[in-house]
């Protein structure tokens, strides 16, 4: 569990490093929003087709042949990025394809999770998906930072491309580092049971649930908060830029922030929160307060102030961090138990499609309103999303009794 721990920390810690500066490699990045949100977009349409394919093999090659295949893709991503700003007229081209090749090969969450399925007991898998979940928090406030800085002082000390490319590099020696420990230090686990990601491969496997309402809206709702999320995300570095006026040092460090701000919430909240008030409040507050961050950082473009800035982040990060684990509780707990697979290779099926269409609508939103129209439009949809869930908890009724297998679920990576 260390050793598969500590791959998952590089994984993400390497995906964190770029994932600020990413608007940076489309050249006259400000004058082409959608042109920087179809990054996102692209990369998540790739990680969708990838990832069920990738969940196959693992099953019939085994996890770690997977997911040193994986990192390696990542790797070759990276590094292809890391080229980039010198590429002249074919930098935007080099770019995209290096997030296909990272879409594609980049299962690496997904591998990880079954692998941790495999090597655990109903009893305490909850803890060990727990344990990828810091990683993520780990990764995601660590990264942003050590991007920023690396994008900085490279810049300054050798050349504005080198500032671009040393953070990919990074990204690239972290994500081979982890493809080398996967393959000497992991054991094989194959179970030869099916992975949630293989349902998008036999469809006709995930057609039942849709006799269960209840599942039917959380996911629809799941797809929607999370559009609406990745709307602020894919176009926060363009805003920040034109607002505030952040270089790479100041973005990194405030997406390092947002980092931090889901550590607070998912680590030390989230299951006293619970434990006191059980899923439906938390389902429904998290959309609320997703709005209400969208609200404050639609404020900033008329009233530009720091302290605006990074409450405006901290109520949004907050608001996704409460409402995630909420929803995928809720799920393994009205799923039926022989359909909790199906369930959530659909959920998480759904999520990747919301990372294509919510950059797409950011990309076209953004000119409106000061820049502003992607918050504005996200924030119309979060609130939606409370009003729903509100209703939706009144007319639930009482659970389906989950096993304890499902609920390690709810501690998966926002």
């Amino acid at each position: 569990m260390f050793a598969i721990f500590l791959i998952a920390v590089m994984d993400f810690l390497g995906f964190g490093i770029i994932l600020p500066l990413l608007p940076r490699y489309v050249p006259e990045y400000k004058e082409h929003a959608l042109k920087v949100t179809l990054i996102f977009a692209i990369y998540s349409i790739c990680q969708f087709i990838g990832a069920p394919i990738l969940g196959a093999l693992s099953d019939r090659w085994g996890r770690r042949p997977v997911l040193v295949v994986s990192q390696l893709g990542s790797a070759v991503g990276y590094l292809m990025l890391g080229f980039a700003p010198w590429a002249g007229v074919w930098t935007l081209t080099i770019v995209y394809a290096s997030r296909i090749i990272d879409g594609f090969t980049g299962g690496n969450i997904s591998t990880a999770q079954a692998y941790v399925a495999d090597v655990t007991t109903p009893a305490n898998r909850a803890k060990g998906m727990g344990m990828l979940g810091a990683a993520f928090g780990i990764g995601f406030s660590l990264g942003p930072a050590m991007g920023a800085v690396l994008s900085h002082f490279g810049g300054l000390w050798v050349s504005p491309n080198f500032g671009s490319a040393l953070p990919a590099w990074v990204a690239m020696a972290l994500a081979t580092l982890a493809a080398v420990l996967s393959w000497r230090t992991l054991r094989e686990t194959r179970s030869h049971k099916p992975t949630e990601a293989q349902v998008w491969l036999h469809p006709r496997q995930f057609l039942p649930i849709f006799r269960n309402g209840v599942i039917v809206q959380i996911l629809v709702i799941s797809f929607f908060i999370m559009a609406a999320f990745v709307m602020m995300e894919s176009t926060l570095v363009l805003f920040l830029d034109t607002h505030f006026g952040l270089n790479n040092l100041g973005t990194g460090l405030f997406f390092g922030w947002l980092g931090l701000c889901i550590i607070i919430v998912q680590g030390g909240l989230v299951g006293r929160l619970t434990k006191k008030y059980g899923e439906w409040p938390l389902a429904i507050l998290g959309p609320l307060l997703v709005a209400a961050g969208m609200a404050a950082f639609t404020g900033t473009a008329w009233a530009a102030t720091i302290p605006l800035l990074m409450l405006a982040g901290a109520v949004n990060a907050g608001g996704r961090s409460l409402q995630q684990p909420a929803i995928s509780s809720l799920l393994s707990k009205y799923a039926d138990p022989k359909e909790q697979g199906t369930v959530f290779g659909v959920y998480h099926g759904l999520s990747s499609l919301a990372r294509v269409a919510g950059p797409i609508v950011a990309g076209l939103t953004y000119p409106l309103l000061r820049n502003t129209g992607q918050f504005v439009t996200a924030g119309v949809i979060a609130l939606a999303m409370a009003v729903w869930t509100y209703m939706l908890k009144r007319q639930a009724g009482r659970p389906v009794t989950p096993e304890p297998a499902a609920e390690a679920a709810a501690a998966e990576p926002a």
